[in-house]
């Protein structure tokens, strides 16, 4: 993958994985979006609230009356943990329409589960009904831990609006019915971020007095706090609080985010914090180059960074951990002759990643380009601008790695598993080759968080001896399996 690829890679990969079920919309196949949010009154059993928007465009309207349209979905929800199961089924009416040739929006479903404390294996089976075609069943891990006596704290509801309750739904909360915002992209007419949270036992700190919630927004790829998007606020103790309210992201720049509420005690330790990704697209702000301008390099490592195409080569090294912000300004400043502001980019950028010690972030990277440039280093690219390489430097070495060079009627290909990648549990990537002797490993799906996420990712593997053609549709997205075949094995059950 080139460096050209790699720098759209976060805008356009999340699009991806966040569809939670896809079809091509030139054959009128459903397109949906999955959103998945818990909750636990204290006293009372936990829950977990599923929205599912449908683009209206994508689904097929028959009449129903002279003059009088309308789209019927069916979605099944199964939850699993070991033997007990929780089944719902049902069918979604759109709203009505008068004329089908400008389609536009999205209808949402939503619906609530009650389920004791547990890890649980959550498949969606979607069909239009009106077409008859039903979409790929999606599995989705869902942990449900809510501590009896000891204070947490909701998953945090994205929304677009909200109304005072006059007829309580399954889903109000807190005397409020909220329309969720299924898909958490804010594009540049975007400028409010609204989010509803649940603060759960903070009475178990203290009999009486306040609390501080703090809330703020940032970077997914390096957790560093955006200037002027900090927050908090005080709230008495209680079995529950809740904290409603808008952040105005006018002036927040194109990335990947996370926000975070935080509760903390009288003494601004830590008790417990919650977060939840979503993406800005704002191609209007740009780096703001008076933060380089004051930054003292004396006595600093990179004022012993003296030869230019070196200095270069380390900025171009930062891509996997570059924002979006950091990335676009990186390609531009390494053009220019400009060493002092290079020096002051890449001195800021390991400050504010390993502020107690810059140089000793510095050094460990470098460590692990030299290793990836040894490992995955190609005919045509550096391991660090090779997929695998990327992923690395990234995320960190996998726990494991599934191996596949010689499976019968496959590709090569790797399946790496990390247990941990920030807030989120289990994920794994997929590289295939197709020809293993250049070592050029292409990734092909992930799980993760703003990348590329392909749920047909086993038919490229499989197409060695099938071929492109062979399937049955874009709604296949496992081959029939033959003798040896593994693939889907070892991404489910990593060994």
């Amino acid at each position: 993958m080139n460096t050209s690829t790699l720098t759209k890679r976060a805008i356009v990969t999340v699009m991806l994985v966040l569809v939670a079920f896809a079809g091509n919309a030139q054959t009128k196949r459903l397109r949906s979006y999955l959103s998945t949010t818990n909750y636990c009154v204290p006293g009372m059993t936990p829950y977990v609230e599923n929205a599912i928007a449908f683009e209206c465009r994508s689904a097929v309207y028959k009449q129903f009356e002279p003059g009088k349209f309308k789209a019927t979905v069916e979605i099944t929800t199964i939850f699993r943990k070991g033997e007990e199961t929780t089944f719902s089924k049902e069918a979604l009416d759109s709203p009505v329409v008068t004329d089908t040739s400008n389609l536009d929006g999205a209808f949402i479903d939503q619906q609530r589960f009650s389920l004791p404390n547990g890890e649980y294996q959550m498949e969606i089976s979607i069909s239009d009904l009106n077409s008859g075609e039903s979409l790929p069943t999606k599995t989705v891990t869902v942990t449900v831990d809510f501590p009896e006596n000891l204070p947490s704290i909701s998953d945090i509801l994205l929304f677009d609006s909200y109304t005072k309750t006059n007829t309580p739904s399954a889903c109000t909360k807190s005397g409020y019915d909220f329309l969720p915002r299924v898909y958490p992209f804010y594009g540049q007419n975007d400028d409010k971020l609204k989010f509803y949270v649940e603060l759960y036992n903070s009475d178990k700190l203290y009999d009486e007095g306040k609390y501080l919630v703090n809330y703020y927004i940032e970077t997914y790829e390096s957790s560093n706090r955006m200037q002027n998007y900090s927050f908090n606020k005080r709230f008495d103790v209680a079995k529950a609080n809740i904290l409603l309210n808008t952040i105005d992201i006018k002036d927040l720049p194109s990335g990947n985010y996370y926000l975070v509420v935080e509760m903390r005690d009288r003494s601004n330790t830590l008790i417990c914090s919650n977060s939840t990704f979503f993406q800005r697209s704002n191609p209007e702000v740009n780096y703001d180059m008076s933060d380089l301008a004051g930054v003292n390099i004396a006595n600093t490592f990179v004022s012993d960074i003296t030869d230019i195409d070196t200095l270069r080569q380390y900025i171009r090294y930062l891509d996997p951990l570059c924002t979006e912000m950091e990335r676009d300004y990186s390609i531009s400043l390494v053009k220019t002759d400009d060493m002092k502001t290079m020096q002051q980019f890449l001195f800021n950028f390991w400050s504010l990643r390993s502020p107690m010690n810059p140089k000793q972030g510095f050094d460990d990277y470098l460590a692990a380009v030299k290793r990836v440039n040894m490992s995955f280093k190609t005919s045509s690219f550096p391991g660090y601008r090779t997929d695998r390489g990327y992923v690395f430097l990234k995320y960190g070495q996998p726990d494991k790695i599934m191996e596949s060079p010689n499976e019968p009627g496959a590709y090569p290909y790797e399946i790496w598993h990390y247990y941990t990648i920030a807030n989120q549990r289990n994920k794994r990537f997929v590289f295939m080759s197709k020809d293993s002797a250049a070592n050029d490993y292409q990734l092909i799906h992930s799980d993760v968080n703003g990348e590329v996420y392909n749920p047909r990712w086993q038919l490229e593997i499989y197409s060695r001896i099938y071929g492109v053609g062979y399937d049955q549709g874009v709604d296949q997205t496992e081959y029939e399996r033959g003798w040896g075949s593994h693939a889907g094995d070892l991404y489910d059950n990593p060994r």
